[in-house]
């Protein structure tokens, strides 16, 4: 775009003034002009692509009268196919996309530009993944299509994206070339600032329609089309049949594309200017293909591309200013084709050129745009040598070297690194004649810094001593400018992501705008991470064009929404002298606030006289905030409030409250006013409120009482502690940690070196310890230990590894405080003594109360009891009284609860047996997503507000459990894990298990797929340790047996029955006697002890293997043993919060490479790998074999030299690390479809874990086609014209299925026992597995944080996700081999359960429902606009209950509206009506449960001997409940009758006895009632057997209503010990025998 004033002359379409980001100017575009879109979701492209199906939903009609068409494929390759097909049909079609996806594209990129398809590709520019992924800015992707024929132009500005967009529709639809228009992501695509809009009757007149009739602009389409043709040419036509994309071979192929070249894209830059006249004419709005700032007077000149040039500007126009220099800007418009005509003509004659590029190819001669240039410029001076006619006509002529400008190139805002205005000034300054005169050069980093340790200054010396001239390729600027113009605001937000930062930013800038109408400048700055990690906004307002596009270092005002920034950051960085500080503050006095801050921070706010202002934002939003899920986003509002009340704008602009609370609630009715009036109003009340509840803080005084200075040394991590430390090399986290963790922990990561560290990026394990989570958690979970029952659900459901449970004998307990004592230098004199009588009496106490006790008050009792009792005295008694109190400090408040299956079940079976169980807190993993407490029905876990004292007692709590021992065997519920026996999710108590997912990472509050993950890796390494133990003691005994075989070997031929020979040999000398002088003496000859060279060098080999083998599963490189797994994870939500820098929460090698392809990548792992392990067992293979006697090298040579994985035991096999391919629905449905099903094809074990939410969640949530009917997603709105997504849900399992060789299981976490089960039959198969598990992603999803269980189970019975297991080794037929137990009422369409409120009267009622689809659907918020609560007044018999309308036929719904029952916040009844949409799940959903029923066997079966066998039973059952009765009733009077043939009779008698009347033998499973725990095991495992009574015991309704299996399963789950399972009562059931024994423990 030309940087000339505008000339004062009137246009057409000047445009409509507009504030908006690049990404919707584009669309406001493309929405007219054209018909169709086939795009797939990259960021930071994919706002384009939603905005473009918001639009299709609306039912948007563009200029041709036609309603747009969006179609969402599986990959940006096949998003480009779309784009190309609709396209050949004559549609004016366009596509969007971003890195990867562009690179993904590329060959579909040469077939588009070959068959002349005049699209137009939109390009947020991305850095493309290397060594690490990056979502943000970087020309990666421009440059990866260079080749493509494909032209391309870049913006510069949100202006640009629009108008480029048109002009290069117009160039497209004329050469017939496709178009590739790019602008910077983020930093363009979502920077909002003001623009003229293109007007729709701009874009008619300009492009016209698709199909109109135009004059062919070329000779060459002359020949070809005659004198017109249509502007878009159908080449796929059923009307005029043509073949495109034929196979050429030697005879044609280069004709074709020597063709191309004179007859199009010669034609382009011709066409190029004329389009660009012809828009200035209609829009006044200049574009060229390069545009010129000052070049002509210009010294030396910037070459550049993109929002860059925006800030060039304004660094010339300041060095003009200041220390006038003359620089000139060069914005390359067009890159392809390349304007070197135009720039050779520029750079002529300048004293020197800096050409500026966001990208870097090592390898190449130069970067893209500098090649270009430098091309041009020889193209110059070729001309200026040349003695007659120029090579290049069209191109300058240089006559002398002089003419050519000497070059400079650098490298800058890679990853959208910031670029401020001094790097710009050093990269002019490096010009000069007194500048570096670096030929290339890197901005915005350094190599080399000051050290800021000893040991940082010897590793820079070592640095610099192999690089000395290292430091050179950084430049830096002398200074750095102040750039804003007169009059302006720049405000900058710290907030936390999740809390309404953005929409908060958005808002306020636009309020702002639309006030004043000044310039504005507004984005954000976040990283890939999600919910709960910082966040930064960025905004400013000018009376003038702002001529910056970077981080702002001079602000006026600081808003702080998050209360903890100052733990993390400087809030007060760049903030002006007399500037404004807005903070977020529950405190209720200045004096306290004040008090809050470090004292850093109070000096400089005295200092630069810094006005503070505090509000309590999270106060008001839960006051106001109708819907309590949106508290968080809400308090942000606030701080818009707040704004004006505190910042001088108001009073600079002369604003009134009126006026701004008019514009306010303008801007909150445009963004929440699709969401009900409701949240528009809670938010306008919240904003009212943020600006009359703000205070100032005026005394500000220096304070005792503030913080220390945040200087102080930052302590070693806790958690890394624990952690050894190894040799220091790449794998040794505590060197990451001194070199990379301790800036990130000072808020300074931005600070990291360009060193050969930084280059590999690689990350050692575990170091998510590096993290603290505590300043992002506003309530903690509390345990209550006496009213704990040890279930397990907490520490199951928890997504972040910070809730551990613990079981510990009371010794365990007493040493480790003792030893904590000791081991911090008091020495102890009584306590280990005494502290055994404390233990006596602590259990005499205990097991006189029972459940029930406080420990802590009994070990009090207890204590004071025994010093009382103790025969010590005077000084004596003193010190143990000393000792005792010492003992109780180092305890701290760390609490232990007695519950039956740890104390009371062990107290019974054997005394002095029993464990205390603990629930610990880590605060510094707790997100405080309250999942425990969400799932915790004992009220053990309560929600708690956390404050600095609660802070520091969960350390300490916290730091105590790390000192005790882990759960001991004796203490497991698993009797056999390989078998699936027992409690199976009590394995997490072991706390390398429960260790195994450290986390420390970003992923968002209550994340569903962390439970799925941790309770696989927990599988894996319980799985894996008792094999690796098994193994270290086989390797033990291997060695020692080799180590003398090969003794005895070398002593073999010395002859022991020939003494006289022996005492000559001992005789000899004095020294002692080796093996050798020996061998000399007895057999001088070697006629017998000669040793096979050969064999001892193998041998010893053998044994060096073997002993190294030993090291590695025991120690290792790391010292912490070989990992249990290995995880190769595409990218998506969980590469992103599980692997950004330098934050690993995993203690296994971890890789990512591309979204598409980690089962693929898995695949080639997986062969490695098992060479890896093939060496191990060979050596212990070659050593069995020759202790047996059985080795020889010669015949095993060949068997061991093609020994693989394939070859391997049983045994073998088990200790092998599974290789496993993490990755979302989109990675392993969509994109990797192809990827994953070659992969189970293919028989290799790899294992394949899918985190299934149902929805693309780390793009922002767009559709999937693992999504449901209806599901509304960014990329599937919800419109008139669309009502979300519309196809069915793709099914993963059955597919997995088809493929027949792989194990598959389908699950869920609020199914542990199932998906354990399932986790461990996949591990230990021999064959491909694929978990394919339900995930709650809480923002997508529309659920609170902690809703992770609860809505999975709902998901379960509302069938929208059945549970089933596929295994092929189980059988022959599918319903061999698959199984569906776990699913509740397995032989129903819909489960039900009792739905309680409050009736009219006023009385506790309840109705007994289905659980259908809808009710899952409605307690989400993908599919709340699908709802609408219907008035009590409107309730008719035209409404149907949702179960029976959709069993009517289609024609006799006519007029009928199917709802389901809910209750209000009241707990009265509401009918909550439904839409067709969710109609349509519905019945999909019941269909494919029938479908996936009749597939496993399961529908309409009748198996004649259970029906006889159940008969039995049932005659049995009625018979003992009438005896029983009459026997308590001393009456035979109720006899006659009592036994009936309909089985109905409902007595419960037989859960109260363990002796019951039997048929053959048949003892029904009975329960202690009384004992019961209401842990939900039994009734969760088989409901129609077990049931709550009505003080919620459990007891028996029915023995023969469910399978053996399920009963035996129960009473290993139960955690009172009170079900007894009794006998089968179907001995026909599959693994009978196997379920008799599991259950004679509990009988």
């Amino acid at each position: 775009m030309s940087f000339l004033k505008k000339a004062k002359r009137t246009f057409k379409y000047p445009g409509k003034r507009m504030a908006m980001d690049g990404n919707t100017a584009v669309i406001m575009c493309e929405r007219e002009a054209s018909d169709a879109a086939g795009a797939y979701p990259i960021t930071p492209s994919t706002q384009m692509g939603e905005y473009w199906a918001e639009e299709v939903a609306k039912g948007h009609i563009n200029n041709a009268d036609k309603a747009l068409i969006f179609v969402e494929p599986e990959s940006e390759h096949a998003a480009a196919a779309v784009t190309a097909g609709m396209a050949m049909t004559g549609l004016r079609a366009t596509n969007f996309s971003s890195a990867q996806g562009i690179a993904f594209m590329h060959e579909s990129l040469y077939t588009a530009a070959g068959k002349r398809l005049p699209y137009v590709l939109n390009i947020g520019c991305r850095a493309i993944t290397k060594a690490s992924l990056n979502v943000h800015c970087g020309h990666d992707d421009f440059h990866c299509i260079d080749d493509t024929g494909f032209f391309q132009v870049f913006a510069r500005d949100a202006q640009g994206a629009a108008d480029l967009n048109l002009i290069s529709r117009k160039i497209a639809e004329l050469s017939l070339t496709p178009a590739a228009v790019a602008q910077d992501g983020f930093l363009t695509t979502h920077l909002i600032e003001p623009l003229q809009v293109p007007e729709k009757e701009l874009i008619a007149e300009f492009l016209g329609n698709p199909d109109d009739e135009i004059e062919c602009p070329t000779p060459a389409q002359q020949m070809l089309y005659g004198e017109t043709r249509r502007r878009i040419p159908a080449i796929w036509d059923v009307d005029n049949p043509l073949q495109s994309g034929v196979v050429q071979n030697q005879d044609a192929y280069m004709q074709t594309q020597a063709a191309q070249r004179p007859y199009f894209y010669n034609h382009i830059k011709d066409l190029t200017e004329q389009v660009m006249d012809e828009y200035y004419e209609l829009t006044g709005r200049r574009y060229d293909r390069i545009g010129c700032f000052n070049t002509d007077k210009a010294d030396y000149i910037i070459v550049g591309m993109g929002s860059m040039i925006v800030q060039a500007i304004g660094v010339a126009e300041y060095l003009k200013n200041t220390r006038k220099l003359k620089i000139g800007i060069v914005d390359v418009t067009m890159f392809r084709p390349f304007p070197g005509d135009l720039l050779g003509k520029v750079l002529k004659g300048k004293k020197g050129v800096v050409v500026l590029e966001r990208t870097d190819q090592p390898l190449a001669e130069d970067l893209p745009l500098m090649r270009e240039v430098r091309a041009s410029i020889s193209k110059c001076i070729e001309n200026g040598q040349a003695e007659n006619n120029k090579p290049f006509a069209d191109y300058e002529s240089y006559q002398s070297f002089k003419d050519a400008p000497r070059l400079f190139s650098g490298a800058f805002g890679m990853g959208s690194r910031d670029l401020q205005p001094e790097a710009l000034i050093g990269a002019i300054e490096n010009m000069l004649p007194d500048g570096k005169q670096v030929r290339f050069f890197y901005l915005g980093i350094e190599f080399v810094r000051e050290a800021a340790n000893p040991k940082q200054e010897i590793y820079l010396q070592k640095l610099l001593e192999a690089y000395p001239d290292i430091g050179q390729m950084a430049i830096q600027g002398s200074e750095n400018p102040n750039l804003m113009p007169e009059g302006s605001i720049t405000v900058r937000m710290h907030s936390v992501g999740g809390w309404g930062a953005i929409t908060t930013g958005k808002n306020l800038v636009m309020t702002l705008y639309d006030l004043l109408g000044y310039e504005i400048k507004a984005n954000p700055k976040y990283g890939s991470e999600k919910k709960g990690q910082p966040t930064t906004y960025y905004l400013s307002v000018a009376p003038t064009p702002i001529p910056l596009n970077c981080e702002y270092h001079y602000v006026d005002v600081v808003l702080s929404p998050d209360p903890n920034v100052f733990g993390h950051s400087n809030p007060l960085s760049g903030l002006k002298h007399g500037g404004t500080l807005i903070i977020q503050s529950s405190l209720e006095t200045e004096s306290q606030v004040w008090a809050s801050f470090p004292r850093w921070m109070q000096t400089q706010i005295i200092d630069n006289d810094i006005k503070v202002f505090y509000i309590d934002g999270f106060k008001i939003a839960r006051e106001e905030a109708s819907n309590p899920e949106l508290q968080l986003r809400m308090q942000g509002n606030a701080f818009q409030g707040a704004f004006f009340a505190g910042s001088p704008l108001m009073e600079m602009s002369g604003l009134d409250e009126k006026k701004l609370f008019t514009s306010i609630e303008v801007q909150l009715q445009d963004k929440f006013g699709n969401k009900g009036k409701s949240v528009v109003e809670d938010n306008l009340r919240i904003v009212r409120r943020g600006f009359d509840e703000i205070h100032e803080v005026t005394q500000r005084q220096m304070s005792a009482e503030s913080f220390e200075d945040m200087k102080v040394e930052i302590n070693l991590p806790v958690m890394l502690k624990k952690i050894p430390q190894s040799d220091g090399s790449l794998s040794d986290v505590h060197r990451f940690w001194e070199q990379t963790g301790n800036f990130y922990s000072q808020g300074k990561g931005s600070d990291n070196l360009a060193d050969p560290h930084q280059a590999l990026s690689l990350v050692p394990a575990s170091t998510g310890v590096f993290r603290d989570m505590t300043s992002i958690r506003f309530d903690y979970p509390e345990w209550i230990a006496e009213n704990c029952t040890a279930c397990g659900d907490c520490y199951s459901i928890c997504p972040d590894s910070s809730i551990p449970g613990l079981v510990n004998t009371i010794s365990e307990i007493f040493a480790t405080v003792v030893d904590k004592i000791e081991l911090g230098g008091i020495p102890t004199v009584y306590l280990r003594r005494e502290t055994r009588q404390v233990e006596k009496r602590l259990r005499q106490l205990l097991n006189e109360q029972g459940e029930t006790a406080n420990v802590r008050e009994m070990l009090d009792r207890s204590i004071l009891e025994t010093i009382k009792e103790s025969d010590t005295e005077g000084s004596s008694r003193e010190t143990l009284e000393k000792e005792f109190a010492l003992f109780l400090d180092k305890m701290g408040s760390f609490e232990f609860s007695v519950t039956k299956p740890y104390w009371n079940t062990k107290e019974k079976k054997a005394p002095n047996s029993g464990g205390l169980f603990s629930i610990t807190i880590n605060p510094y993993t707790c997100k405080g997503c309250m999942e425990c407490v969400d799932v915790c029905d004992d009220d053990a876990l309560r929600l708690k507000a956390q404050d600095n004292d609660a802070i520091d007692r969960l350390r300490r709590d916290w730091d105590f459990w790390l000192d005790l021992p882990t759960t001991h065997e004796s203490f497991s519920r698993i009797d056999d894990m390989d078998e699936k026996i027992g409690a199976l999710e009590t394995m997490l108590l072991d706390k390398s298990s429960y260790n195994s997912l450290v986390c420390g990472d970003g992923a968002c509050l209550g994340c569903g797929e962390k439970t799925v993950i941790h309770l696989f890796t927990g599988t894996v390494t319980t799985l894996m340790q008792p094999r690796v133990k098994q193994q270290l003691s086989k390797l033990d005994d291997l060695i020692a047996k080799l180590e003398q075989h090969i003794r005895l070997k070398l002593a073999q031929g010395v002859d022991l029955n020939d003494l006289s020979a022996l005492n000559k040999a001992t005789d000899n000398g004095d020294d002692d006697l080796s093996l050798a002088s020996l061998s000399e003496s007895m057999d001088p000859e070697h006629e017998h002890t000669l040793v096979d060279k050969k064999w001892l060098k193998n041998m010893t080999g053998i044994l060096d293997k073997l002993r190294d083998l030993h090291w590695r599963y025991r120690e290792g490189p790391t010292k912490n043993g070989r990992a249990e797994m290995g995880i190769v994870n595409a990218t998506g939500c969980t590469s992103v919060w599980g692997s950004t820098f330098p934050y690993n929460p995993y203690p296994f090698p971890w890789t990512s490479n591309l979204f598409q392809d980690s089962p693929s990548m898995a695949m080639g792992l997986f062969e490695g790998h098992m060479a890896k392990m093939a060496d191990g067992f060979k050596a212990v293979r070659i050593a069995e074999l020759e202790l047996a006697g059985k080795y020889n090298v010669t015949e095993h040579k060949t068997f061991f030299q093609s020994f693989n994985w394939k070859k391997f035991t049983d045994e073998e096999w088990q200790l092998c690390p599974p290789v496993v391919a993490v990755g979302g629905d989109g990675a392993m449905y969509d994109i990797g479809f192809q990827n994953l099903s070659r992969a189970l094809a293919s028989g290799m074990p790899i294992k394949v874990l899918i985190l299934d939410t149902q929805v693309y969640s780390n793009t922002g949530g767009q559709a999937c086609t693992s999504g449901f009917i209806g599901q509304v997603a960014d990329m599937s709105p919800y419109g008139k014209a669309m009502k979300g997504k519309e196809e069915i849900r793709k099914e993963m399992g059955l597919i997995g299925i088809a493929h027949r060789s792989s194990y598959i299981l389908q699950s869920s976490p609020s199914n542990t026992t199932h998906l354990i089960e399932g986790y461990i039959d996949g591990l230990n198969s021999r064959r491909p597995a694929m978990f394919n598990i339900y995930s709650t992603c809480q923002p997508e999803h529309g659920v609170a944080d902690d809703a992770t269980y609860r809505q999975s189970k709902l998901a379960v019975e509302s069938r929208a996700y059945p549970l089933m297991k596929f295994d092929p080794d189980a059988g022959e037929t599918l319903s061999e081999c698959m199984d569906m137990d776990g699913n509740p009422d397995l032989s129903e369409d819909w489960p039900t359960y009792d739905l309680s409120y409050i009736d009219e009267s006023g009385k506790q009622s309840s109705m007994n429902l289905p659980i259908t689809f809808a009710d899952f659907a409605a307690s989400e918020g993908r599919f709340r606009k699908h709802f609408q609560q219907a008035p009590r007044e409107t309730w008719g018999d035209e409404m149907i209950p949702f179960d029976e309308f959709i069993d009517f036929e289609e024609d006799d719904r006519e007029g009928l509206y199917p709802y389901i029952w809910g209750v209000d916040d009241k707990n009265q009844l509401i009918r909550i009506l439904c839409s067709q949409e969710i109609v349509n799940s519905a019945v999909e959903r019941r269909q494919f449960w029938r479908q996936l029923k009749d597939l496993a066997g399961e529908m309409n079966q009748v198996d004649i001997n259970e029906v006889i066998q159940q008969t039995k039973v049932d005659m049995a059952s009625r018979l003992s409940s009438t005896l029983l009765s009459l026997s308590a009733s001393g009456s035979t009077d109720m006899l006659a009758g009592a036994i009936s043939a309909d089985g109905n009779n409902n007595s419960s008698a037989a859960s109260a006895t363990p002796s019951s009347l039997s048929t053959e033998g048949f003892e029904p499973v009975w329960i202690e009632t009384p004992e019961c725990t209401a842990c939900d095991e039994c009734t969760d495992i088989a409901p129609k057997i077990f049931s709550y009574n009505a003080d919620k015991m459990a007891e028996v309704i029915n023995p023969t209503g469910g399978k053996y299996k399920d009963i035996v399963r129960a009473a290993e789950k139960c955690t009172a010990g009170c079900l007894h399972p009794g006998t089968p009562w179907n001995m026909n059931e599959k693994d009978i025998d196997k379920l008799i024994k599991r259950a004679e423990k509990y009988q």
